[in-house]
């Protein structure tokens, strides 16, 4: 009979849900490793998909184009380069294709001459600046919100804690990402494992202006979505960013539009990397 109870006991145990990580101690793991996406990007070259859909009043599709570029990041090293592949859904032919590389080959080696003239002293300086604006940007991030863990979810597989932020109210921002971020709250799915933000959703929550309200001003309601997908069991990379925006620019034009942009064929950059004009290098 005693065996009986303690095999009760021991199933109602495996059956008690895991306790929810401690909000500081996962905060405090995202921070180390958190970075913005273009820094990830940064080390990559890639297939970038864009589709830019014209909303009406109604939020149905007007108009809907959609270009892709091969891209290859720059750095404070070396010349990046976006060449473009399809334009409004149409792929570019081999004349247009090879115009604009010879165009964009000259201004590249143009460029590469005057970076070439750095010193490495020059070079490590203008990076250690490059790193030192995104931790002053994640820095706005962490102390700009108050966050709150809802719940453990599976997403792809994988378990992540659900989060929940908003502005915290009264915090000065110092820089100009962290002053729009104080206009947006949301939600975030952070792996469980290794501590990465596998989805973000965010959403306007009061007007943001840019140029004292004079350049553009980004209406309450705009919403951005952003994936990530985790490569080769080493690596979180950027798949999608979905935004949705009513705007206002100089005060006079308005525009309401999604925009879907999709990123794939991630591939490492390497030391002997070079900038590729494939058109341009056959005989």
């Amino acid at each position: 009979m005693h065996g009986i109870y303690l095999i009760s006991a021991l199933l109602l145990l495996q059956d008690q849900p895991k306790p929810l990580p401690e909000l500081k101690t996962l905060l405090t793991e995202l921070r180390k490793t958190l970075r913005t996406d273009s820094a990830l990007l940064s080390q990559y070259t890639f297939t970038e998909k864009r589709t830019t859909i014209q909303l009406d009043n109604n939020n149905k599709p007007k108009k809907t184009e959609i270009n892709v570029f091969e891209v290859f990041p720059g750095a404070p090293d070396r010349v990046g380069y976006s060449r473009q592949i399809v334009k409004d859904g149409k792929p570019l032919s081999a004349a247009e294709l090879e115009k604009k590389d010879r165009e964009m080959k000259k201004k590249a080696a143009e460029d590469q001459r005057k970076l070439d003239k750095r010193t490495p002293e020059q070079i490590k300086k203008k990076t250690d600046e490059e790193d030192r604006e995104e931790q002053r940007i994640m820095d706005d991030v962490f102390a700009g919100y108050d966050a709150e863990i809802v719940s453990r979810e599976s997403l792809a597989g994988r378990s992540v804690i659900l989060v929940h932020f908003k502005p915290k109210p009264g915090y000065k921002a110092k820089t100009s990402e962290g002053k729009a971020m104080q206009h947006i709250a949301g939600r975030a799915w952070i792996s469980e494992d290794d501590h990465q933000i596998a989805r973000v959703e965010m959403e306007v929550i009061e007007p943001i202006s840019f140029g004292l309200g004079m350049l553009a001003r980004l209406k309450k309601g705009a919403t951005i979505q952003a994936e990530r997908q985790k490569f080769n069991e080493e690596i979180w990379l950027p798949v999608k960013l979905d935004v949705t925006v009513d705007a206002r620019v100089l005060l006079l034009k308005g525009f309401h539009m999604r925009q879907v942009v999709e990123y794939s064929d991630h591939k490492k950059y390497r030391v002997d990397t070079k900038l590729s004009f494939p058109d341009l290098d056959k005989p």
